[in-house]
Order: structure tokens, then sequence, then C-alpha cells
């Protein structure tokens, strides 16, 4: 192999080694969940009509575990940091998902909310029970999910989440400040209800496989929307798209 052959494999080889799309690693599952461990995922919630920034969410990947069977345990934390309305909650909020071998991806919806309640509520005890979630790699077009009902308990309270009437909309390509993705898009009415508190919204939420939530939209029963949360930036290299 002469000295121009030898500079253009390694030329190649480099332009492979760093756009490989992120979040994909050689024999790793693959779902619609970032598996990347220290990538950051940075969003903004915003008032549709006046574009008013609401709060900024960051989500870190901290840990990623393979088991035996060569799924994936993923230990993140989200960020909440509130501007001209509240955020849901302060601080750091730990959570956990699981990419399975098939790809799928399975959220404890329960043990999430624990966590933000003991946010709230630091002197109890809290039981979560319920609620894990599953988003299957190859969701299509047309399918339906299985229901969410996520109960957190503590003292005389319950804090309920019921995510229902879930389906799979269609696949869209869509362009957000981070860059242009290729999603499915999921339709799920959620209520929440603890002490003093009732929030009933349909969601509209975008999935790119390797990242996970790229665009997530809520709205009131009537149809109106209420705000719209969008991926702003992220450390990893590249979109990735479904034919992929």
């Amino acid at each position: 192999m002469n000295g121009t052959s030898t500079k253009a494999l390694i030329l190649n080889l480099l332009f492979i080694l760093f756009l490989w799309p992120a979040g994909k690693a050689q024999n790793r599952p693959e779902g619609y969940f970032c598996t990347t461990k220290g990538a950051t995922l940075r969003y903004e919630r915003r008032a549709p009509s006046s574009g008013e920034l609401w709060w900024k969410h960051t989500m870190r990947i901290n840990e990623v575990t393979e088991r035996p069977d060569g799924a994936l345990d993923v230990a993140f934390s989200t960020h909440f940091q509130s501007e001209q309305v509240k955020s849901p909650i302060e601080g750091l909020l730990p959570a956990w998902a699981t990419v399975l071998t098939t790809g799928d991806v399975q959220v404890d919806v329960a043990a999430t909310a624990a966590s933000a309640v003991k946010k709230m509520f630091k002197i109890f005890k809290f039981k979560s029970e319920g609620g894990l979630s599953t988003l299957k790699s190859m969701a299509a077009p047309g399918d339906l999910l299985q229901d969410i009902h996520a109960v957190v308990s503590w003292s005389a309270f319950r804090y309920t989440i019921d995510c229902t009437e879930r389906k799979v909309l269609r696949e869209e390509t869509i362009c957000v400040p981070a860059g242009t993705f290729n999603c499915i898009v999921v339709q799920e009415r959620k209520l929440e209800r603890r002490p003093f508190y009732k929030n009933d919204r349909i969601t509209l939420t975008w999935y790119a496989i390797g990242y996970g939530i790229i665009r997530h939209d809520t709205f009131f029963l009537d149809g109106r929307m209420e705000s719209s949360e969008q991926l702003v930036s992220t450390s990893l290299l590249q979109t990735v798209s479904l034919s992929e």
C-alpha cells in the first residue's frame, strides 16, 4: 500500500469514527432513549403564542450498566431551572430507565414521581407502585400503547399518574433548535392528581432513536395548546434516523 492509499484509509477511518451516530454502541440495543454515558440533552419549555420561556430542563446520562443478558440500565438525572413560570420541581432529580435487548425502553414512572415528591415533602416515607412505561423500538403508526397507572403514597396522601389513550400517530421529521430529527409521534392523555392539585392534559411527544424525547407539547382538553418543550442542544454528535 503506497503513502497516498494509507493516508486515504486513515482519513476514512477518522471520518467514520467522528460521524458514527451518537448513542450507538456496537452490540448494544438501540431504542428511543440515550445510552451514551456523560451525554447531556438540554430543553426549553415555552408558551406557544408569545414564545415566553417558562423553564429550562437539562437531562444528563450518569451511568450505563450492561446486564448479563445485554440489556442496559441507564441512571440519569434531570435538572429544572425556573424562568417566568415555576417549574414542576426545582433542583436535581434522579431517574432510571432500562433498554432491553430488543431496544424496547422501560421507564419506572412511579419511582421517578416518588423522587419528585420527595423534593417537596422531605419528612415523609414514600411508597411507589405500578407505573411501568414501555416504548417499543419497532413502534409504528397505528400501534396502541399500554396504559400507565402509577401511584406514590405517603402518610395519608396519594399522588397518581394515569396515562391513557396512548397511541403512535405517525412518523415525522422535525426541526428543533438542536437540529433535525426523524421521529415517531406518540399521543396520550395524562391525568395527575395529588393533594390540592389536578392536571388533565393531552400530550404529543416526538421520540428519536438514540436520543429519546425531542419535543413535548401539552394541550388543554378543548384542544388549545398549553406549552411546547423542545431539545435546544445536546452533546451528542449526530441525529439518528428511523431507517438506520
